[in-house]
């Protein structure tokens, strides 16, 4: 199960450096559904289990790696391959790789479940569901290695000091299932990262594993936190409960800027 696709760079796809985090994170999995969704053989809105509830498909972990010395440019032609590495119901686990001349720039890996509210209206609580789906499992190992980490990295210790708090808006932050869309977790946690490290020297992440816990409701407040430990920088959600909602864990390098 794979796809094939291709763009052209302009601004709308960068950052100040290099392919923009945020753009990947969100066409990678545009393409990670239009796959599911050939699986499954129904458009995403005709996602409905056997009770009769939507099912919607939920990012458990993703990885963003970025060639932070060989950069994409503007006019630079990109050829995308998203590629479905692993499914165990109700789980997929996919890979995106984004290579200019041969050569990968940037890599974006998923893992996501399918998942329906407990609650109607609310996003405190969802369930794991699996009703549509009967496509042949395999890969199954490294997936039940990733969600081995993500339990793990529950109670991982950020060593955090309050950096910044957001509160949190539907018309910004949600999407049309109505809970916080998975890429803002990450931008949130980046506008954190920066305010940490502003007057310093420039630190992008070359590489950044984040973990999901749980989501928020309009107006919460979440506080992030920012802190570290060997393995590198770590960046944390809090709801308004204190419970952590995200973690990240990220290998920052230091790059210069050029302006273009």
């Amino acid at each position: 199960m794979k796809l094939t696709w291709d763009f052209v760079c302009g601004l709308p796809h960068l950052d100040i450096h290099t392919l923009s985090e945020d753009w990947v994170l969100a066409n990678g999995l545009v393409a990670h559904w239009k796959i599911m969704a050939d699986s499954v053989g129904k458009k995403p809105s005709e996602w409905i289990d056997s009770q009769g509830d939507r099912m919607y498909g939920a990012v458990i972990w993703l990885q963003t790696s970025f060639d932070l010395v060989n950069v994409v440019g503007e006019d630079d032609h990109v050829i995308a391959e998203t590629e479905i590495t692993g499914i165990r119901k109700p789980h997929a686990l996919s890979v995106t790789r984004f290579m200019v001349e041969g050569q990968e720039r940037g890599r974006l890996v998923l893992l996501t479940s399918f998942i329906k509210r407990k609650v109607r209206g609310s996003n405190k609580k969802f369930a794991k569901v699996k009703d549509l789906w009967t496509a042949d499992d395999f890969n199954g190992d490294e997936i039940d290695a990733l969600l081995d980490a993500h339990h793990a990295t529950k109670d991982l210790a950020d060593n955090g000091t309050l950096v910044r708090t957001y509160e949190i808006n539907r018309i910004q932050d949600f999407n049309t299932a109505d809970f916080m869309y998975f890429k803002n977790f990450v931008r949130i946690a980046k506008a954190a990262e920066w305010c940490h490290d502003r007057g310093g020297p420039t630190q992008l992440s070359a590489k950044r594993d984040c973990f999901y816990y749980g989501n928020v409701e309009d107006g919460d407040i979440i506080e992030t936190r920012v802190g570290g430990d060997t393995d590198g920088r770590i960046t944390a959600h809090y709801n308004s409960d204190g419970k952590r909602i995200f973690v990240c864990r990220s290998h920052m390098q230091t790059v210069d800027i050029a302006v273009r």
